[in-house]
């Protein structure tokens, strides 16, 4: 087994020996997304990628038969989603000290439950350690609640495994993350180019373009299972920044320090905002425009800074799930005159040894990994996870729609006959944000800001 503590490096290729390789990848484009519900689907057969750019074609392919993928149904009542936010926190610390950090909790969660729910004995007992034994549960749930596709938004998420010709993959798995996850599965020799190309084609065309090459080298000839996740979200805030009140501003780099770079900062004047603060922190919550009207479900973007001299790290260690859902309960629209950087960043990083060190740590070891339950390859070798890795993009700006800003203008109108003295709130340092879901509180993205001027991969 490779090192887990080589740094994965852009342009890296994913080599793997009787392995599996998740990959995790994350596409934020914009600010935005909502919730809604979907229709069940059937499970249909595994797809050689052949059979699936040639559609009608009388050639013999080698996917599996339709009979050899079984429906998967569980009957399930969701009570609590601390399970996939503690997960989130304890992934996030381990990247408290990148410069510039993003993940998508939500993301991650669903591409490790496809692998976990093939694994058994004490590799299992891990998943279910880190990842709750729920994890079947809420990733259906999450799947069904958060695509939308309207006006104001869209979110879609999409979920594949590659299977090479000298692995049998499980029926019952297979049912599990077509029933459940609405994963697309494929099935053919993994090493070719013209199977990179086709895995490159996928993850381009299931982010809109955005990433265009993900591998960039054919894959190892002992390559037996991969698995992709990709989000893709664009959408509108609720309150749109108007571009002409943007303005180069200072951003002060390190707390209580005087050097600043200038950045672009868009700004909200006399605008009733939900104001959140403790004793050490404080913050807005900014939603976004829901493409139903009539839906309850709300997401929202948060920001938090310090109020003291502690430092965006400092912070950051005193957040639970316990504390963030204490902030958002106790929550007070206010009059707020508000600051905020337009920025761009991408993050790029292997998770191994993030993952091993919240507790997944057999999966990755090639003599201890007991992954059964996913089927066995041609000559029963062990599989093992050889790297798990996320890419997220995440771009912030003024955009917005008409009816939006209409809302924005009458709440300007508004503000000024009810106070004169605003609050002010000016993320002009350092400071933490979420994408936000505000039925349970799960942070669909977390991230901080170190330097709007600074894209980092």
């Amino acid at each position: 087994m490779k090192s887990i503590n080589k740094e994965y490096k852009e342009g890296d290729n994913f080599m793997i020996k009787k392995g599996i390789i998740i990959t995790v990848v994350i596409l934020m484009a914009a600010c935005v997304f909502s919730a809604c519900a979907r229709k069940a689907k059937t499970p249909s057969a595994v797809t050689s990628i052949e059979q699936k750019e040639n559609k009608g074609s009388q050639q013999e392919s080698n996917s599996l038969t339709e009979n050899t993928v079984q429906n998967v149904c569980i009957d399930y009542q969701i009570e609590s989603y601390k399970n996939v936010q503690k997960f989130g926190y304890m992934l996030f610390a381990q990247h408290i000290n990148d410069k510039n950090p993003v993940i998508s909790p939500v993301s991650a969660y669903l591409a490790l439950s496809m692998a976990g729910c093939g694994a058994n004995g004490a590799t299992k007992e891990e998943f279910y350690n880190v990842l709750g034994n729920d994890m079947l549960p809420l990733s259906d749930d999450m799947m069904n609640r958060l695509p939308t596709t309207g006006d104001w938004m869209n979110l879609s998420i999409a979920n594949s495994a590659w299977i090479d010709n000298k692995f049998v993959a499980d029926a019952t798995w297979l049912g599990t993350v077509k029933s459940l996850m609405d994963a697309e599965v494929f099935q053919d020799e993994l090493s070719t180019e013209q199977t990179m190309d086709k895995i490159n084609r996928w993850i381009n065309d299931k982010t809109n373009g955005l990433i265009d090459t993900m591998i960039t080298q054919p894959l190892d000839i002992q390559t037996r299972l991969v698995l992709f996740n990709t989000v893709y979200f664009k959408g509108k805030w609720e309150l749109p920044f108007e571009s002409q009140n943007t303005r180069k501003e200072d951003f002060y780099i390190q707390k209580g320090q005087g050097t600043a770079n200038q950045v672009e900062m868009m700004n909200l004047y006399l605008t009733e905002l939900e104001y959140i603060a403790n004793d050490c922190m404080e913050g807005v919550i900014l939603p976004y425009q829901k493409n139903d009207i009539n839906n309850d479900g709300t997401l929202a973007f948060i920001a938090l800074k310090p109020t003291g001299e502690e430092t965006i790290r400092d912070i950051y260690s005193k957040l639970t799930d316990e504390v963030i859902s204490d902030l958002l309960a106790k929550g007070q629209t206010e009059i707020v005159n508000l600051k905020l950087p337009k920025f761009e960043v991408t993050f790029d990083k292997k998770l191994n040894e993030s993952l091993i060190n919240i507790g997944l740590t057999e999966c990755f070891e090639e003599q201890k990994a007991n992954f059964d339950q996913l089927g066995k390859t041609i000559n029963n070798d062990t599989l093992y996870i050889d790297l798990v890795r996320q890419k997220a993009k995440i771009i912030v700006d003024e955009e917005g729609t008409e009816a939006a800003a209409a809302t924005e203008v009458l709440m300007m109108d508004r503000g000024a006959m009810l106070i004169s003295d605003p609050r002010e709130v000016y993320f002009n340092e350092p400071f933490i944000y979420m994408i936000m879901d505000m039925q349970t509180d799960v942070p669909l993205f977390l991230g901080i800001l170190d330097n709007p001027n600074t894209e980092t991969k």
